[in-house]
């Protein structure tokens, strides 16, 4: 998934402004475009209709939290291999 992409999830329109996938994983950093949470995700896949659902997301307020988690996700994923 490219920085800047938009897509939809359960209702919410988000933006991808980080991305890293390894193997069948991945996680993401998003903003959701209604209110500007910022929320991290692992493993986002689209779905059959065109919707994307992603298997467990973190919500935060600013930015900088939400950076310290997705680097901290990132480097627990790359701890593994499949």
């Amino acid at each position: 998934m490219d920085i800047g992409f938009t897509f939809e999830n359960s209702g919410m329109n988000l933006v991808c402004l980080a991305f890293y996938s390894l193997g069948k994983r991945n996680v993401g950093l998003f903003q959701r475009e209604s209110d500007g949470m910022y929320i991290t995700a692992r493993n986002t896949a689209k779905e059959s209709d065109g919707s994307y659902s992603w298997a467990w997301g973190h919500y935060f307020p600013t930015l900088e939290d939400a950076e310290k988690d997705y680097l901290k996700r990132l480097e627990e994923m790359c701890q593994y291999t499949d």
